[in-house]
């Protein structure tokens, strides 16, 4: 969504949201999603250039703080784990964090795999079809694949590159899977999060969901799903709406899984000035395991 508007002083600036989701009165009620509101004039060039390109007005596939398909997303994430590996073999902090759908491409897959054996720490968060498989020797001995089912549907995508101790981590949210439709025959984009405590809080969203004390579904090396609700005690893992649902508040997600972290949930907003303009990134609908509780089946 883009909004152009005359300032008091009689320049234009560029209001504009990029969300995961989509602009729709039930789904919003049921889904979980991610939206960045931000007057940062990069991305308001972006989102004008990518409009030009819907209406045949332009031919542009190179964007600043977006990759769009089907033009330049699926190289440019390739691109990104490629540097991931050459990282991990460089010796430098590597790690490899997604959130989707599902995951189905080759290329990306078969990219995965490619990470896994380099040894960089691959952690996949996916709610539907996931073709890749994690901990088969040799292969993904480093991937580890979480589904986590609830009252809200899991809809957001984000994509995490590095692990933040540097300048050359990325994180990026936005609309694509990794499936043929989103990458080849349709036009989807991303937008990458600049903001420190924004990208800290998307980081540990993604871990508290891997982490082995939160109850999810675990993929398998032979592609069976297994419910893990309970820890080593025989006491019910924590769920992700318990943690999210209270914590209302804005702010980065504490490390410290004794404190109350600050995961955004529904209506949340991560505000922050922004050099360019403003910049929220907001949140949909919380995450819950309510219905992986409840013994509901992940459907594949």
């Amino acid at each position: 969504m883009l909004v152009v508007r005359e300032e008091p002083d009689g320049s234009l600036r560029r209001y504009c949201h990029i969300g995961t989701g989509n602009y729709h009165p039930k789904t919003a009620r049921m889904y979980e999603d991610f939206g960045l509101l931000t007057a940062d004039p990069m991305v308001g060039a972006d989102v004008t250039d990518l409009f030009n390109y819907l209406t045949g007005y332009s031919r542009k596939n190179e964007y600043q703080r977006f990759l769009v398909a089907p033009a330049g997303l699926r190289t440019g994430l390739l691109e990104r784990i490629d540097r991931q590996i050459a990282r991990h073999r460089q010796g430098r902090p590597a790690k490899i964090q997604i959130k989707v759908n599902s995951i189905v491409d080759e290329a990306m897959v078969d990219a995965l795999y490619t990470a896994s054996m380099a040894g960089v720490p691959v952690d996949l968060w996916v709610r539907g079809i996931c073709s890749v498989r994690p901990g088969i020797p040799g292969l993904s001995e480093t991937i580890r694949v979480r589904s986590i089912l609830g009252r809200f549907l899991e809809h957001s995508r984000i994509y995490v590159f590095g692990t933040g101790e540097d300048s050359g981590s990325e994180v990026w949210i936005g609309s694509a899977d990794l499936m043929h439709r989103n990458l080849n025959r349709r036009v989807e984009a991303l937008v990458r999060v600049k903001d420190p405590a924004q990208q800290l809080t998307l980081r540990d969203l993604i871990a508290l969901a891997m982490d082995e004390t939160t109850a999810s579904w675990w993929l398998d090396a032979d592609g069976t799903w297994t419910r893990h609700h309970l820890d080593s005690s025989g006491q019910p893992c924590v769920t992700c709406s318990s943690i999210c649902l209270p914590a209302r508040a804005a702010g980065p997600l504490m490390a410290d899984r004794d404190k109350p972290p600050k995961i955004p949930a529904a209506g949340a907003l991560l505000w922050r000035p922004g050099e360019q303009g403003p910049e929220v990134c907001s949140s949909t609908g919380p995450a819950t395991t309510t219905g992986a509780s409840q013994g509901q089946v992940p459907a594949r």
